[in-house]
């Protein structure tokens, strides 16, 4: 993905707190990771065999991380949604790889590593899991949850709620019915969306979006454009994606805040050629 040159930047921007500085310094340090460990990747066999499985597992988890990052940067930046499309499949890639080799690692290292999950839900792994699961179905990429859903569920043994009801969708055997969320605020908000009756779920969605921000306090993203160099935007991509799962009338809260409207109208668009 091409970085965005500042004019182009100042005149696509879609997260008006996103500076050009802290886009250019983050797309460039992710980018710099991207070819450090496919460089890395790429050694000898003879070279491979003595790295540490350890050094594997950190670089290609970084690299995970990264890749998702990216295309939320991306999309507060500017960047086309037909970019962003053509990016996620090489994320779920990365996400593939990184379970890979921390597998690896947890048999290599033993008991004090097992048990450990590729993305713990109860932690800082629920948002970057929840921007991947709405970040496919956002993009027309649903066919491809059936490969993000074995790296999420491994060893997180305490279901989520919205998780299993944005993957059911598309991979069977979710549980719908599950009551809570593992993180809670503000993403418990939207079960009831779920069940709501077709007429009523506008309002909710927008009430949702009104308290989304101040409910999510206790979240990684709270508070970080004034916080460190990580900004990477504000956005609900659950209320996106939901919105677009249930076929929900948008136009109540089309120009709210936090909400990522063009995704929205993207994936409808898509769905219709």
């Amino acid at each position: 993905m091409q970085t965005l040159d500042e004019h182009t930047f100042l005149a696509r921007r879609r997260e008006p707190l996103l500076s050009y500085a802290i886009y250019l310094e983050s797309k460039d340090s992710q980018d710099e990771c991207f070819d450090m460990v496919e460089a890395g990747l790429q050694q000898p066999a003879e070279v491979l065999q003595n790295i540490p499985s350890e050094n594997f597992m950190t670089a290609t988890r970084r690299r995970a991380w990264d890749g998702i990052d990216l295309l939320s940067l991306a999309y507060s930046a500017g960047h086309t949604t037909a970019d962003l499309r053509a990016l996620y499949p090489t994320v779920l890639e990365y996400w593939e790889e990184y379970a890979s080799y921390d597998r690896a690692f947890d048999v290599q290292a033993g008991a004090a590593e097992e048990g450990f999950p590729h993305f713990a839900l109860p932690g800082d792994g629920y948002e970057q899991v929840n921007r991947m699961i709405c970040l496919g179905i956002l993009l027309g990429w649903g066919n491809l949850l059936p490969r993000l859903a074995p790296v999420i569920d491994f060893n997180n043994h305490e279901k989520d709620g919205l998780v299993e009801r944005l993957l059911a969708f598309s991979v069977d055997g979710r549980d719908t019915a599950w009551p809570t969320c593992t993180r809670r605020q503000p993403y418990v908000k939207t079960l009831k969306i779920f069940t709501a009756e077709k007429q009523a779920r506008p309002a909710l969605m927008q009430d949702y979006l009104d308290k989304w921000y101040d409910a999510s306090r206790r979240e990684p993203y709270y508070g970080s454009h004034e916080r460190d160099t990580s900004f990477s935007g504000y956005w609900s991509w659950e209320a996106a994606a939901i919105t677009c799962l249930l076929d929900i009338d948008d136009s109540c809260y089309r120009d709210a805040a936090f909400y990522p409207a063009d995704l929205t109208a993207f994936q409808r668009q898509s769905l219709s050629i």
